[in-house]
């Protein structure tokens, strides 16, 4: 796999200038090192220093300029902070300035009280609070804002971006990354690294639902769990499940009209398919249709089922549907090799992204069909999508290493790298996971939900699928994750939570009969992968 060095990106940056504003794209910095000149590489003068002083030190928060970051002075003197955007369904605010202040109040009547409040919100952001010199910090729900941190030389170090930290470093990727991202099996889903592993050792990525916090006279780092502080039950009932469904439908329905009131000088636009997930996003918009546009894409033979679905829905609701073609030919193409090392940067150079994909985000760079595009990513979570995959009834009460380093890669005929991959999970399993936690979340639900979603979709999102324009996640909220584990599993098996939702909130779409199936997901690879899992797990 190419790496990139910092003096190797200067060097293609000056001789493709266009591109300097996608290297680290809506990214952040939050050092106590300053730094010297923010018109050199990496920021090129598309970068903002923001200065906090809490305990008698200076931090300096670097923002991208397409990214947005608040702060709120509380009267106990901690300085809150937010990068990225929130909104909350529950108190109706879309301004983080509002957002920062209730979560000031809840503060101080104790973290327990600031962690729930901040399980109200919607979003992708990473937030946190100093008091007296320290930082507390966290990513959103399913970690789809990418948070590494790491103490490099005795300075902090969190950033959206862990390229951007080893370029100030010259960090060098360790041998088991090189390794591992050689493996000829490595690009089967998805461009991700195991545990909660950076490509360098200096940094790790911040795990979902657990808080980092920085010591300024220890000046280390060190990641606790918050969530979750209950078993979660499911219902047992009709009538609770009922309930449950439009408990799940008012959150969403709040969400969709915040996001139009967040944004209302904005193109905001809603990526419709024929899936699941998408339909229930555009039933959940019922009310404010005339807020939003829509839109889907076609780059390859596949997506056409899943656009022309769309449009046939967007049709039957009176609702103009926007179709874009990605061309096989254009003329911006040309550039592509250089769009693709910047790229493969932005995830630390980790792998060659999707040709198709980077396709896509350099056309709609210079195409971009909307501002924020809303993404009905993470209420997968609600679907128990790890037993339709691999078509099985059941998993083992409690997971080993293996099976986590089964269920993430295949590593076949490389047993050093399984045995190094296994060590990788026994830590992470070890450093995050403790039997209480498995105790009030199945570990098949919070695999999906905190190391599938923000060890893979978050590298996705914060790398590359920002880039062209900005996106939102009306899902993406504790309290709705929740809620939606809470229905039996059995349901959620069946796909029950997404068509009942959507049925509730706009009966006309599941009245069009129209749904489009993973077609690349067939019978037989469901097969093979349950018997790769059942043999490898055991390796």
């Amino acid at each position: 796999m190419a790496y990139y060095s910092a003096a190797e990106m200067e060097k293609l940056l000056d001789n493709y200038p266009k591109f300097k504003g996608k290297l680290y794209c809506k990214g952040f910095l939050l050092t106590d090192k300053r730094v010297d000149n923010l018109a050199d590489y990496p920021f090129y003068n598309n970068w903002k220093e923001n200065i906090i002083v809490s305990g008698g030190i200076s931090y300096y928060m670097y923002i991208n300029k397409e990214a947005y970051f608040y702060t709120y002075q509380a009267d106990n003197g901690s300085i809150l902070f937010l990068v990225g955007h929130a909104y909350n369904p529950f108190t109706m605010q879309y301004e983080e300035s509002e957002i920062l202040k209730d979560l000031s109040l809840a503060l101080e009547s104790g973290e327990d009280a600031f962690w729930d409040k901040e399980g109200e919100l919607t979003g992708v952001f990473c937030l946190g609070y100093f008091k007296d010199g320290d930082i507390v910090y966290t990513t959103d729900c399913a970690g789809m804002q990418l948070v590494y941190d790491g103490v490099i030389e005795g300075n902090l170090y969190v950033a959206s971006h862990s390229k951007i930290v080893a370029d100030f470093y010259d960090l060098k990727q360790p041998e088991y990354i090189k390794r591992l991202i050689s493996n000829k099996f490595w690009h089967y889903w998805g461009n991700w690294l195991p545990g909660d592993l950076s490509p360098y050792n200096e940094l790790k990525r911040l795990q979902a639902n657990c808080k980092a916090v920085f010591s300024k006279d220890l000046r280390t780092v060190k990641v606790t769990r918050y969530y979750p502080t209950k078993k979660i039950e499911e219902t047992t009932t009709e009538e609770e499940y009922r309930k449950t469904i439009e408990k799940l439908g008012d959150i969403m329905s709040k969400n969709m009209t915040l996001i139009a009131k967040k944004w209302p000088d904005k193109k905001i636009s809603i990526s419709v398919t024929g899936g699941r997930d998408s339909m229930t996003t555009l039933a959940c918009t019922n009310g404010n249709y005339d807020k939003y546009s829509y839109f889907s894409y076609i780059s390859n033979n596949e997506e056409s089922y899943d656009a022309y679905a769309a449009r046939d829905i967007l049709k039957a609701l009176g609702l103009k549907h926007e179709l874009y073609t990605i061309p096989d030919e254009w003329e911006g193409y040309k550039d592509i090799d250089a769009f693709k090392k910047v790229m493969e940067c932005n995830a630390g150079c980790i792998g060659p992204n999707n040709p198709n994909d980077l396709k896509k985000r350099l056309y709609f760079c210079t195409n971009p069909p909307c501002d924020i595009e809303v993404k009905s990513w993470v209420n997968e979570i609600g679907r128990g999508r790890y037993f339709s995959r691999f078509n099985k009834k059941s998993f083992p009460k409690r997971p080993t290493a293996k099976y986590w380093r089964t269920l993430h890669k295949a590593y076949i005929y490389d047993f050093k790298l399984m045995r190094q991959t296994t060590k990788v999970f026994q830590d992470y399993l070890d450093n995050y996971y403790g039997e209480d936690v498995f105790d009030k979340i199945s570990w098949v639900e919070l695999y999906y939900w905190e190391f599938s979603w923000g060890g893979g979709e978050g590298v996705f999102m914060t790398s590359e699928h920002r880039i062209p324009y900005d996106i939102t996640v009306p899902f993406n909220n504790r309290k709705y994750v929740e809620l939606m584990l809470t229905v039996p599993l059995e349901k959620r098996k069946q796909d029950a939570i997404p068509k009942d939702l959507t049925a509730y909130m706009n009966k006309k779409i599941s009245d069009t009969n129209i749904l489009v199936k993973d077609v690349a997901h067939t019978d037989f690879r469901a097969f093979v992968e349950r018997v790769h899992l059942a043999i490898y797990s055991k390796i």
